[in-house]
């Protein structure tokens, strides 16, 4: 049985991997809002396929907050709705709007190789922040947090 839950239960473990899921989801946001308004050299690689990393890393993100599983789960539950999305790109109609900004209109499989890149950098995070945090202790309480 799959069970999605908010980390909201107490402990060190869960308050890190929160701070870290929610960092992850911070950096995504910016590297996705980074490429929607860059208009520099290489602007169709950069609005093409460092959006899609950082599109998935955002998913990992959500799932990292609502779904206490393994990482591995994560990054295949991950994968798998990248892989869902540039099938539905194969197969279904562009959604009118933002729908269609947010779900993209061609299939690419170079889309395919950036998910790969935004799932690998969003495990490394994770195991990265964990890690640190079991060295140190945890992220300390009193780092100020974003308004």
């Amino acid at each position: 049985m799959i069970g999605f839950v908010l980390i909201a239960e107490p402990g060190e473990g869960v308050n890190l991997m929160r701070r870290a899921m929610l960092l992850l989801g911070g950096v995504a946001l910016a590297v996705g809002a980074f490429t929607l308004f860059y208009r520099g050299p290489g602007q169709p690689f950069i609005r093409g396929y460092v959006s899609d990393v950082a599109a998935t890393m955002l998913v990992y993100a959500f799932l990292g907050l609502l779904w206490r599983t393994t990482a591995a789960r994560r990054t295949l539950a991950t994968a798998a709705i990248a892989a869902a999305v540039e099938i539905y790109q194969i197969v279904g109609t562009t959604p009118p709007g933002f729908g269609g900004v947010l779900v993209g209109a061609f299939p690419d499989p170079w889309d395919l190789v950036a998910y790969a890149i935004g799932v690998v950098a969003a495990l490394v995070w994770e195991r990265r922040s964990v890690r640190s945090g079991d060295r140190t202790g945890g992220l300390s309480d009193d780092i100020p947090t974003a308004l």
